[in-house]
């Protein structure tokens, strides 16, 4: 039962002996102090619950039947709700009673943000993650700086450029990771390489500023750095300075959407810079390296980049939480997020049908990176384990009893998940379990034997964007 309650009308009383001793006569009529009592907005109407809420003077001792509520506060239940009331007039301001308050309903709003984004409405994919539940206590950080290994990226998209910080472009060797002319044409010589661009879209296109979409992170640094070219003769060594400039800018994540046109082994020294990524940046935390499995239908084998121990991989599901015909699988697959389809591309314009693991993959790089803008504490390991943990097991397939599916990896990536299982109870600097089994924590790096096979077959550094 309920009783409104319009406060203007409320009556204040007098200090009386006791705190608990009630009259059976009302207390003469006097105008309430609203401040001191209740609401500046003397004429607010609220709710009133059977029950009385009170904050005591230290060493007072409260009514039998209270409810602590923790310090000096505590709740008494009362017979109705008039009876709260009456209660609460008469022991406001006595000896012992700093405040004595009727339980009310104070109607509440979950201070969603909101967003002016012309294309986010379209962007399906952030409803199926609840990413809204994310936006709600974080745009992110810009603290927390997220390198994109990728072919050209637009660093002068109006999305983009009041995120960029220290650009890169391992393909030529300068400071200008912005797509070539004629790169990527199937005819004409216009910008046709929007793959690099679209990626970065998905992690950290920026919020209400009337611009394309809304990324992952969108309050989040970008790293852009260009590593894929047209004709690209897939050197290495431009690989491994790709990796070397994300160490040296800090990146707290790396999204990296290709990988080799074959299966081969890792090469060592790859290896080992994507090692090092994962564990010398924010000070020894490391950063979260991230590949999408790659778009061939096929098994990824246990000495891919997919399968590095410090690498997170990640398949692609549809917007029905489906299986891409596409993407590939395995033991090495960690977790599966929708592909991205929604997203921008250079110039001003936006994208409609961007696909394949490439537009997974930045779907995690960007919750990766909104989750150390929250809980910068982690290292790379743990969030690794965070985001393991938190993916959720498809209802459509059977996942082995360890809980991993060679599609879906431990489960598709979830918002609400990750808000849960960031903020729990458990102390911020509590050590992760050990990786789950059957992650991308597989094998390490090929034997040298392997490499120089392959080395001699030509298929070192042949790259695609997936």
């Amino acid at each position: 039962m309920w009783t409104s309650l319009l406060f203007s009308s409320l009556l204040t009383a007098h200090a009386a002996p006791s705190p608990w001793q009630l009259s059976a006569e009302r207390p003469p009529t006097a105008t309430v102090d609203p401040e001191r009592f209740f609401f500046p907005q003397a004429d607010q109407t609220l709710r009133v619950l059977p029950a009385v809420v009170l904050t005591l003077a230290p060493d007072t001792v409260p009514p039998v039947g209270a409810q602590h509520l923790g310090g000096v506060s505590y709740r008494l239940p009362m017979a109705s709700p008039e009876a709260a009331i009456e209660a609460a007039l008469l022991w406001a301001g006595r000896d012992g009673v700093d405040t004595a308050w009727p339980d009310v309903i104070l109607p509440r709003v979950r201070a969603a943000v909101s967003f002016d984004d012309p294309h986010y409405p379209g962007q399906w994919y952030l409803e199926e993650l609840d990413a809204q539940v994310m936006f709600d206590r974080s745009l992110g950080d810009p603290a927390i700086r997220v390198a994109v290994i990728d072919s050209g990226i637009d660093i002068n998209h109006p999305d983009l450029v009041d995120a960029v910080d220290d650009p890169y472009d391992a393909w030529s060797d300068d400071d200008d990771p912005s797509p070539n002319p004629g790169e990527y044409c199937f005819d004409g010589d216009g910008i046709c390489d929007d793959h690099g661009t679209a990626v970065a879209g998905v992690v950290a296109a920026r919020a209400n500023n009337s611009e394309g979409i809304v990324g992952l992170c969108p309050a989040c640094t970008l790293i852009p750095i260009k590593l894929l070219g047209d004709g690209d003769d897939g050197r290495l060594s431009a690989d491994i300075a790709a990796f070397e400039h994300a160490i040296a800018a800090d990146a707290a994540v790396i999204n990296n959407s290709w990988g080799f046109v074959e299966s081969i082994p890792v090469p060592q020294p790859l290896a080992d810079v994507i090692d090092r990524a994962a564990t010398e940046p924010r000070g020894g935390l490391g950063a979260v390296v991230i590949f999408a499995a790659g778009n061939d239908n096929r098994e990824i084998a246990d000495n891919e980049l997919q399968a590095l121990t410090s690498v997170l991989c990640v398949s692609a599901t549809d917007r029905y939480g489906q299986p891409t015909a596409y993407t590939n699988q395995g033991d090495s697959v960690d977790v599966s997020a929708p592909s991205a389809t929604v997203t921008i591309a250079p110039g001003q314009d936006v994208l409609t049908t961007f696909g394949g693991t490439s537009a997974a993959a930045p779907v995690v790089s960007g919750m990766a990176a909104w989750a150390l803008s929250v809980r910068p504490e982690l290292s790379a390991e743990d969030l690794r384990q965070v985001l393991i943990d938190a993916a959720q097991p498809s209802p459509i397939v059977t996942h082995d009893e360890d809980g991993h599916h060679p599609i879906y990896g431990y489960g598709e990536i979830s918002g609400q998940a990750l808000v849960d299982a960031l903020f729990t109870d458990a102390p911020a600097d509590e050590p992760a379990d050990e990786p789950a089994a059957g992650g991308c924590h597989i094998a390490a790096a090929a034997p040298a034997s392997s490499m120089i096979l392959a080395l001699s077959a030509g298929l070192v550094g042949r790259r695609r964007r997936r």
